[in-house]
């Protein structure tokens, strides 16, 4: 799909369709009253009718018949203007483009509302919304659904026009449209990654889509095999590993952005177990085809290393994934028994479904200890307690520095990927005392998201600042909705919140080196 920017208005562009937007309780002004003349008051009538609220999430979309240059139109609510934010943008301009689309739209344009917001990241969040908002997984469609679906999923958007009132700001919004169109891309390739089956995405697999991102984008990639993690002590990774016929991969992909500071490095690591059965401490059947996507926290880590790649901020940043398959087979691992993780560490496993935080322990020692990377940050689907706690709306955040729990909380915020601090109170971590080891890796469902986490950050380097965002619901498993420009299954989450961090601490609006 391309995305343009010219100058222009909504009312004169000829094309397939175009997108109004409307604030709740309010007449039209601007761009969309213009279009709303050449439509002899349509819109206003249907605000007037109540007919069409223009409240936050609904939308609607019609044929012109010939009243203006464009086919068809989209009007898009986006509630009360107090309300107005970023989000919003990003949303509407998702929804407009989907709307266009299912009436058959190829060639479509949007005008900018930005309503007290900076003009450059409301043009950034509404290439964001369509990139992210047009998205579908259709790889493993063929001809032989046609009879059996009636629905749009061969029609595709090829090109998308953002119109701007003043040709002076034509570079500001260009730039700001190719920052989001990455952005977009990556969060898009991160869905891809989440939503294939793990026959096709093994462990191996995904280290070789991350070693094309790498070859593309000029970073430095190496693997840890199963060998080298055996050399280099890491127990509680291969433990998990052991069960599966498909070996492990701890994939490591660098970004040279300061090669004058390469001692200053920020981490971001994601689980990527490919598949998670639950192991001999088997899950239950319903729902264990959406364990596929239990690799989503790597996903986001190597989508999001192609991003910054390409925006090129002056900073070092080093993608770590822990990527391995966790199977019941006569060579998993077992409750019972007792690994040793790179940093030393024994842990009693005394529920093989805890499998997550036994990778991201090896990960992040070796991220904090043998690399030194300083601040880091993790993403995995970790816990269902999390989902309890914060539902599908908000990624749980679990920190050491009080100062990366606001910065992640601000940065969800302006991306969408909203974020929520959770305790960490030292009283958690007894949860974890083990009779015969040092930890024990699962403190029971009490608490159970904190404790989590706890294992985790017991891995972690003294000094080291560090977060781990529990996604197991943000990234959407298994809710089935779409919202606007979020998918149905694996959005994902957390692509754009890594990449906005970097950026944060690249500009200097962050510091935390």
């Amino acid at each position: 799909m391309e995305l343009r920017v010219e100058v222009g208005q909504l009312s004169q562009w000829q094309g397939d369709g175009i997108v109004v937007t409307v604030f709740q309780n309010e007449g039209l002004s601007g761009a969309g009253a213009g279009v709303d003349r050449a439509l002899k008051g349509e819109i206003l009538r249907a605000l007037d009718s109540k007919e069409f609220s223009a409240r936050y999430t609904l939308h609607y979309a019609f044929y012109t018949l010939g009243a203006l240059p464009a086919a068809r139109v989209a009007v898009v609510g986006l509630g009360k203007r107090e309300k107005f934010k970023l989000d919003r943008v990003r949303r509407a301009a998702a929804d407009g483009a989907k709307d266009l689309r299912k009436l058959g739209a190829k060639h479509i344009a949007l005008g900018i509302t930005n309503d007290g917001l900076d003009l450059a990241d409301a043009a950034q969040a509404i290439a964001e919304g369509v990139v992210m908002g047009l998205f579908r997984f259709q790889k493993y469609y063929t001809d032989a659904a046609d009879p059996l679906w009636e629905d749009d999923f061969r029609s595709e958007i090829e090109s998308v026009t953002i119109l701007v009132d003043d040709a002076a700001q034509l570079e500001t919004v260009r730039a700001a449209v190719e920052r989001g169109r990455i952005l977009g891309e990556a969060n898009n390739f991160a869905r891809t990654l989440a939503n294939e089956p793990s026959n096709h995405l093994t462990p191996l697999h995904l280290a070789e889509h991350a070693r094309d991102i790498a070859a593309k984008n000029d970073l430095e990639f190496y693997v840890i095999d199963r060998d080298k993690a055996q050399e280099m002590g890491m127990g509680a990774f291969l433990g998990v590993a052991q069960g599966s016929q498909n070996p492990p991969a701890m994939i490591v992909m660098r970004y040279w952005g300061d090669k004058e500071n390469q001692d200053k490095a920020i981490g971001i690591i994601g689980k990527g177990i490919t598949f998670d059965s639950g192991g001999i401490s088997i899950k239950p059947a319903d729902g264990m085809e959406n364990m596929k996507g239990d690799m989503s926290g790597g996903a986001a880590t190597i989508a999001a290393m192609q991003a910054i790649a390409q925006l090129k901020p002056k900073i070092n940043v080093t993608g770590i994934v822990a990527a391995a398959e966790n199977m019941p087979s006569g060579s998993a691992f077992k409750p019972g028994d007792i690994l040793r993780a790179m940093n030393g560490m024994t842990i009693e496993v005394n529920n093989t479904d805890a499998e997550g935080r036994l990778v991201l322990a090896d990960a992040v020692a070796y991220a904090s200890k043998e690399l030194k990377l300083n601040p880091i940050l993790d993403a995995a689907t970790l816990t269902g307690a999390v989902v309890v706690a914060l539902g599908v709306y908000r990624a749980g955040v679990f920190t050491n520095d009080d100062e990366l729990a606001d910065t992640l909380y601000e940065i969800g915020e302006k991306t969408g990927e909203k974020n929520w601090q959770m305790p960490m109170d030292d009283e958690y971590l007894l949860a974890l005392r083990s009779d015969w080891a040092d930890l024990r890796n699962s403190g029971g469902r009490a608490g159970g998201s904190i404790t989590g986490a706890w294992f985790i950050r017991s891995f972690v380097e003294k000094g080291t600042k560090w977060a781990h965002l529990d996604i197991a619901g943000a990234v959407n498993l298994g809710e089935g909705k779409e919202r606007g420009y979020i998918n149905k299954w694996g959005n994902g989450t957390p692509t754009r919140t890594f990449v906005e961090f970097v950026l944060q601490m690249a500009n200097g609006k962050t510091n935390l080196f």
